[in-house]
Formats: C-alpha cells, sequence, structure tokens
C-alpha cells in the first residue's frame, strides 16, 4: 500500500490545482461580506477599488439595511487587476454574448464599481450601438440634490443617460517618502509634476503601465491636457527614464514608496492619503499639483442583464445619501465613522463640503473650490496614452534609461543640445497631437488593427533608434 501513497498524493494535488480556477470567479478573486445564507440576496461587483473601500461600504450599507428592517445581503467582490484590465474582461464577455444575441442575459455581474469615467463611458457606448450598462433610477428630486451642477472643472459627474453615475470625486497626485528624499537624495520634496523629471531622481521613480490601470492614464493625460501635446511629453518623458519600474498594479506604487524603495511616484489621490495616514510619523506625504492635476469622477454601473438590478440600483441611491457621502471622510472615531479603514476619499456630494459636518473629516479639502477647466480646444488624450508610452517608454525602457544617463553626464552644451533634440523628438503620424481633429483621427487608426500594430511596432523602432543614436554619439 505504501508505494500507493506518491500517487495518491499527486492526483490529490491536480485536483487542487483544476479546483481552484473553478472555484474563482474567471474575472478574478472573490470575497464575500455578509454572510453564509445561501438564501441571502447577493451583489456581485466588479472593482478596482482596495480591500478598506469594498469592506466598508459593505460593511455600511448592510447596517443602513438593518436599521430599514431589511435583511443584510452578500457581496461579492470581483477584483483582477486595473480598471482597465476589468473593463476588457467585460467587453470579451459581453461580445460573446452579443454574438448569441445574448447581450441581455447578462455576464452575471451587477455593478461595475470604480474607475474613471472614460472606462465607464466606453461600457456604456458598448458594442455594435448595444450599451453594455443600464441606467440609474433616482427617487423624484435627488438627481438635483446630489449634482447641483453637471460638472467639475469641465468634466462630467454623470453620463447624459445616467448608464453610469459618479460616487466619489478622484484627483491625481505624487506621493514622496521624506526620508529618502532628505537623506538619500538631499532633493526638497515634490510640488509639482515637473520636479519628478530631476535627473536626480534616476531610477527613484515608480510608477504604473496606463495599459492595466485607468487611474494612471488618467495621470498621465492630465499632465498632457495641462502641460501641452509637446510639452506634456517633454515632461513624462523624463520622468519614465527616472523610473525604476512601470507596475500593472497602480497600489504597488504607494507601497513602494513608503517603503523607502523608491523615493516618490504618481498615484491616485487616496492611494497617497491612505498610505500616508497608515504609516503615520509624518514619513510619507502626498500632494496634488496645484491647478495641475485634473478633478474626475470615480463612477459607478449597473451592468446589462444585472441579476440583481433593483438591489443594485438601492445600493447606488445610497452610497449617494449624505451619511454614505462622508463614510468617505469620516475618521474612524467619529460618529457614523468607518469601522476599520479611514478611507480619505473626496465625497462628489458638494452640500457635504460644509462644518460643523466636515469638523470630523480626516482631510479638509474642497475639490469644487480649486477644480480648473481644462483649456476649450485641448482634446482627450486618454485613449492614446498606454499605445504611446508603451512605444516611447516601456517597451525599450532600457533604452530610454541609458539615453538619459548619456544625457545626465553630457558636459558639452552644445552636444548636450543635439541630444536632448533626438531626446524629445516623436513620429511623423503624432507631431499634430495638439490639433483638435486629432483623437478622431486616432480611433480611426485604432479600429485597423493589422495596421495599428505596424504603427506601434514603427514608433517603438523610432524612438529606439534615436535613444541608441544617443548613446552613440557619447562615444564620438
Amino acid at each position: 500500500m505504501k508505494q500507493w501513497w506518491p500517487l495518491i498524493l499527486t492526483v490529490t494535488l491536480l485536483a487542487v490545482i483544476v479546483a481552484v480556477p473553478v472555484v474563482l470567479s474567471p474575472t478574478g478573486k472573490r470575497i464575500s461580506i455578509g454572510g453564509g445564507d445561501q438564501s441571502q440576496q447577493k451583489l456581485v461587483i466588479l472593482t478596482p477599488h482596495n480591500e478598506q473601500i469594498r469592506y466598508e461600504f459593505a460593511h455600511a450599507f448592510n447596517l443602513w439595511r438593518s436599521d430599514q428592517d431589511m435583511s443584510p445581503i452578500a457581496f461579492d467582490w470581483r477584483t483582477s487587476g486595473g480598471t482597465s484590465d476589468l473593463r476588457k474582461s467585460v467587453f470579451d464577455q459581453f461580445q460573446a454574448r452579443i454574438s448569441q444575441d445574448r447581450a441581455d442575459d447578462g455576464i452575471g455581474c451587477d455593478l461595475f464599481f470604480g474607475g474613471g469615467d472614460y472606462e465607464h463611458s466606453v461600457l456604456a457606448h458598448g458594442i455594435d450601438g448595444v450599451s453594455l450598462t443600464l441606467p440609474v433610477k433616482f427617487p423624484p428630486g435627488m438627481l438635483e440634490q446630489v449634482y447641483p451642477q453637471p460638472t467639475i472643472g469641465g468634466e462630467p459627474l454623470y453620463h447624459p443617460q445616467l448608464r453610469w453615475v459618479g460616487v466619489a470625486l478622484a484627483s491625481f497626485g505624487i506621493v514622496y517618502n521624506r526620508d529618502v528624499l532628505q537623506q538619500v537624495l538631499n532633493l526638497p520634496e515634490p510640488v509639482q509634476w515637473q520636479d519628478l523629471a530631476d535627473p536626480r531622481y534616476r531610477n527613484w521613480i515608480a510608477l504604473a503601465d496606463p495599459a492595466h490601470s485607468g487611474s494612471i492614464a488618467a495621470t498621465y493625460n492630465a499632465i498632457l491636457r495641462r502641460r501641452g501635446w509637446d510639452q506634456g511629453w517633454k515632461v513624462l518623458r523624463r520622468i519614465f527614464a527616472n523610473a525604476r519600474y512601470f507596475s500593472a498594479s497602480a497600489s504597488k506604487v504607494p507601497v513602494d514608496v513608503s517603503a523607502g524603495q523608491t523615493a516618490a511616484g504618481m498615484c491616485i489621490d487616496f492611494y497617497g492619503r491612505f498610505q500616508a495616514g497608515a504609516v503615520g510619523g509624518g514619513r510619507v506625504g502626498y500632494i496634488d499639483p496645484k491647478y495641475t492635476t485634473a478633478i474626475n469622477a470615480d463612477p459607478v454601473s449597473i451592468l446589462r442583464g444585472a441579476p440583481q438590478r433593483e438591489l443594485a440600483n438601492q445600493f447606488i441611491v445610497w452610497m449617494l445619501s449624505r451619511s454614505a457621502q462622508h463614510l468617505w471622510q469620516l475618521r474612524r472615531d467619529a460618529p457614523g465613522g468607518p469601522e476599520k479603514f479611514e478611507l480619505r476619499r473626496q465625497p462628489i456630494r458638494r452640500d457635504v463640503y460644509k462644518a460643523p459636518q466636515t469638523d470630523d473629516w480626516t482631510d479638509h479639502i474642497d475639490p469644487y473650490e480649486y477644480a480648473r477647466p481644462f483649456c476649450g480646444n485641448v482634446p482627450n488624450y486618454y485613449a492614446a496614452i498606454a499605445p504611446i508610452a508603451h512605444a516611447m517608454a516601456i517597451d525599450i525602457h532600457d533604452d530610454l534609461k541609458m539615453a538619459w544617463d548619456t544625457l545626465a553626464n553630457q558636459d558639452d552644451p552644445i552636444r548636450r543640445k543635439k541630444m536632448l533634440a533626438l531626446f524629445d523628438r516623436l513620429p511623423q503620424e503624432l507631431l499634430a497631437g495638439s490639433q483638435p481633429d486629432f483623437m478622431a483621427e486616432f480611433h480611426l487608426r485604432r479600429k485597423d488593427n493589422k495596421q495599428f500594430l505596424q504603427d506601434r511596432l514603427g514608433w517603438t523602432m523610432f524612438f529606439r533608434d534615436n535613444y541608441r543614436r544617443i548613446i552613440h554619439m557619447a562615444d564620438q
């Protein structure tokens, strides 16, 4: 019998390995909050949000339902990468349903919660004229109470057909480690995006990949829209060259900064503020570059074919109530505050930004006071960010860094000027980025997948050849 034990053990392990993908959701990890009763109602929610947000809103919603003499519900949170990754997964699943004329059957999920308005607008636009989201239903008069104005800084707070609605606000900024800046790099605290382009930050910047993270794509987009196409890419390229890595997870950036593995990084506001608060002692700081960041809605959408549409709608309406909105900012010890985690996010309802109700908040900020619109003719570059960033930097990061090191060590001003001209060059197809019709043409270019792949390869070769020319010039 002993000789059979290795075989039995092997078969058992194989069975476990095969079973794990079946138990887990195809879109990622499942986390349930709300009890184990199989008859219990359940919301299935796709989200890039962290554990803190998931826990506190599930817990608070069930407390509210208890106060309304309603039974608690279960939350099945499904997370897998960033917003862009989740949106692509939703598209793939709905594409299969649409090809079978079964779009209204849905994909077994109720809500898409979190991420930028761009990704939610893509879902609302849908596939071949079929929207992948459903309109939110508000009680009479509530829409006007929650959103007395439809925009902040010119950016929408909700979809025109209510196929997504913002439940919080997000801005984008710089998280930094004061100890590393002072004791290792001897640098002042960063204030503006341009500060991260300083060559003294070489290999000390943490960044995320915009192909996976919607929040970092929105950050890069804000820099381009504030600084202009040409100047924006100059700033971004230098920051890219200072980067140690491009993570697939935006949440890794503030963690590595707080651990001292990097000096600074870019992230969405609540990642930075939460990490600064969690570390304590003033070692980690976070700043929104004043007037040069973007302030966007952080939306929620009801997915087409949602198994629990009415319950999903109820959750959204509750999240936009005054009491739930305060949960984004209240301290743990405050009445009605979070049970475990201070979320340090910006509510979307303007009427909650008033004393004395803000006295127990963790951050005393009012985004409606400092939000500034982008210039009227500046396009939204969001869809172009990832492919260009990959061609310019991410796919050839070693070449970019070596060229940047060469420039930093070049003492001859005439030669350095020629090197910089090469460093900042853009391919012919990308020179017209400042034109209002550029993004319309870019979207048309992307529709031809084969041609677009050839374009991206051409851009990558263009940038790589210029970086290598710079390195070669130093040897002449």
